[in-house]
């Protein structure tokens, strides 16, 4: 948990790194609750990376809601030849 010091105010930010694995998704749906916005982010030179956003955002908005805000973020863009995941693609999803 990181404490951030916001224009006359204080905002906990709290990060999970689950890494994408699927042995933490049930847990992580605990943090869902009450959360006001996600950071999801892929690896662009991995497919399966990218396909399992879809899975992400659905689970995010299923139980946090339709009105939490969620950044898309694509990893690794020093690796651009190794890209296997169009900028379109992770556009066309965000």
């Amino acid at each position: 948990i990181s404490f951030l010091f916001v224009c006359v105010s204080f905002v906990t930010i709290s990060f999970r790194d689950t890494a994408g694995q699927e042995r933490f998704h049930t847990l992580s749906t605990s943090y869902f609750r009450g959360a006001q916005g996600f950071v999801l982010v892929y690896d662009i030179t991995n497919l399966k990376s990218f396909q399992s956003i879809t899975i992400w955002m659905s689970d995010i908005y299923e139980k946090a809601g339709d009105e939490v805000d969620v950044i898309l973020l694509g990893n690794k863009c020093d690796k651009e030849s190794e890209r296997v995941v169009p900028k379109q693609k992770g556009e066309k999803v965000s």
